[in-house]
């Protein structure tokens, strides 16, 4: 697996990530939180890079919404080959700093026959061209530059929100607090719908209310207001409880639906080492979107907004080579598969007359044989009433609870001459309602159903107080089954019987005669037809 470096920075500090990754496959295996020293970002971060080894590693790069602009946008159907260059000359005319020189990124978030919405990026050279310059005299390359709070939604997407079964039950709200600041994802079903980034307040409860304030502005945005909003901060209980409860708090007023929230460790829900998480302490909710651009950097770039690789359009190009390969290869395989076809067509010939006339041949034993089938069909489906009752009644006696919790008044079975199988309904009184539960429970099994008429409580002075009746049905198939499990060893015992005697034809008058056992076996080799419509007892 290759080791991978993901780094965000702010105004205050760095935060670093380094996970070893290998297409879906993604372990974290250390992460830091910096102090930016005087000397700048490059050497803060190079000096930790050389400690730690990971000199001319892939460098994937978080920036916030401070360093590009982002907009939610509509655009007509068109293929999606043609959709990068509407979506950047759309850009070029709407986004303030989108020059000829801009780098434009997107996120389709849903596509219809009425057009296709993304969440689009931009952002110039003059904020690209710093990050590339602080990664490169850290010793490292830059393999993506991630917008933050799109990073912190695909990791949610790909171990979460792809995960569950419930997930277009409402909206969600998935909230990253970085300092004074708050990003917020919305999604509706499982894709991203909105995405803003505000700040807040320092202090509460007036953080609080701001947040909930931008999360109504929000959802009104992309059309979800009025409808439950489930939150979920990344974070930890002892720094985000207080304000996750607070939250939603005032989310729900006015809601008939409460909504859900929860706070998630980035560093739990993937595979991650032990000692990582201790490294970080409570401010491990800010590694959400470093822990995201590993997660998704091989098998789920499509989730990114990237300003290092944007989505562009690749125009088709000719190779004359392939193309001449593709018409002669498929027309020198006809021309040679044609002429093997007419050099033994004459020998097929006498092969077809052959298996013409076997077939010929045949065609009479297939009517014997069909005929033999249908007769057969008949007697196993006349067969299929003839429930061994004696068997029933023994696994029933079984199967009942003791006499100091059940009273068996009446059983009586009947067999079904129409549909094979059969049923047995069984009365009684028991003591209660949990040793119906568990005489149903002994009873049932993949060849007999029960069915309960239900339980009636007896006005009586005794234990016995419920009334219950019983029936238990023996699938067609069980009974078909054992009568062809008990032909088969009845077949098995004259054969042995058979090779036990060497073959003769003559008796030996000296043979001692068979025992008891083994005429029984003989005598069940043969079908006994005995359908007693009803048993009582």
């Amino acid at each position: 697996m290759t080791k991978k470096v993901a780094v965000d920075w702010d105004e205050q500090q760095i935060r670093i990530v380094v996970g070893e990754v290998s297409g879906k496959q993604t372990r974290i295996v250390d992460a830091a939180i910096l102090p930016i020293q005087t000397a700048g970002v490059g050497s803060t971060l190079r000096k930790w890079i050389q400690e730690h080894g990971l000199e001319k590693s892939e460098c994937l790069v978080a920036v916030g919404r401070d360093s590009a602009e982002l907009r939610q946008m509509e655009f007509p159907p068109v293929p999606d080959e043609e959709l990068p260059d509407m979506i950047r000359f759309q850009a070029v005319r709407t986004f303030a700093s989108a020059g000829d020189s801009a780098t434009v990124d997107y996120l389709p978030t849903s596509r219809t026959e009425k057009g296709v919405r993304a969440i689009v990026s931009a952002t110039g050279a003059n904020r690209l061209d710093p990050i590339r310059k602080s990664i490169s005299e850290a010793g490292m390359t830059v393999g993506r530059i991630a917008l933050r709070p799109i990073a912190a939604a695909a990791l949610y997407q790909i171990i979460l929100r792809d995960k569950t079964n419930d997930s277009t039950r409402s909206t969600l709200a998935l909230i990253d607090l970085v300092g004074d600041e708050a990003e917020i994802v919305l999604f509706r079903g499982r894709d991203v719908s909105f995405v803003r980034s505000v700040r807040l307040p320092s202090q509460s409860p007036a953080r609080v209310n701001a947040l909930a304030g931008e999360l109504r502005r929000s959802m009104i945005a992309c059309g979800a207001s009025g409808s439950p909003c489930d939150i979920a901060i990344w974070g930890t209980p002892d720094r985000h409880r207080e304000e996750l409860d607070q939250l939603a708090d005032r989310l729900d007023q006015g809601q008939d639906t409460p909504s859900e929230k929860r706070l998630i460790n980035p560093l739990q829900i993937v595979d991650c080492d032990s000692s990582v998480e201790p490294s970080v302490g409570e401010t491990v909710g800010r590694l959400a979107p470093l822990v995201g651009l590993l997660v998704a950097d091989e098998a789920y770039a499509d989730r990114l907004i990237d300003f290092a690789n944007p989505r562009q359009y690749i125009p088709p190009s000719t190779n004359r080579g392939k193309m001449a390969a593709m018409i002669g290869i498929p027309a020198a395989i006809v021309l040679g598969l044609g002429w093997l076809f007419w050099s033994q067509l004459s020998s097929r010939d006498s092969e077809i007359e052959r298996l013409e006339a076997a077939n010929a041949t045949m065609r009479d034993q297939v009517k014997v044989a069909d005929a033999s089938v249908q007769r057969t069909e008949r007697l196993d489906q006349f067969l299929d009433a003839d429930v061994n009752w004696l068997e029933e009644i023994e696994r029933l006696a079984e199967a009942l609870p003791p006499s100091d919790q059940l009273i068996l008044k009446q059983v009586s079975a009947q067999a079904d001459s129409r549909q094979g199988g059969g049923r047995m309904v069984v009365s009684g009184l028991v003591t209660s309602p949990d040793v119906i539960d568990e005489m149903e429970s002994s009873l049932r099994d993949e060849s007999h159903r029960v069915v309960g008429d239900g339980a009636s409580q007896v006005d009586t002075e005794d234990a016995y107080r419920w009334q219950i009746r019983e029936t238990v049905s023996v699938e067609t198939e069980s009974v078909r089954a054992d009568r062809y499990e008990r032909i088969a060893k009845a077949a098995e015992e004259e054969s042995a019987t058979e090779a036990g005697a060497g073959g003769e034809s003559t008796p030996d008058p000296d043979a001692t005669p068979p025992d008891q056992e083994t005429q029984e076996a003989s005598k069940s080799a043969s079908l006994n037809v005995n359908v007693q419509p009803e048993v009582q007892s």
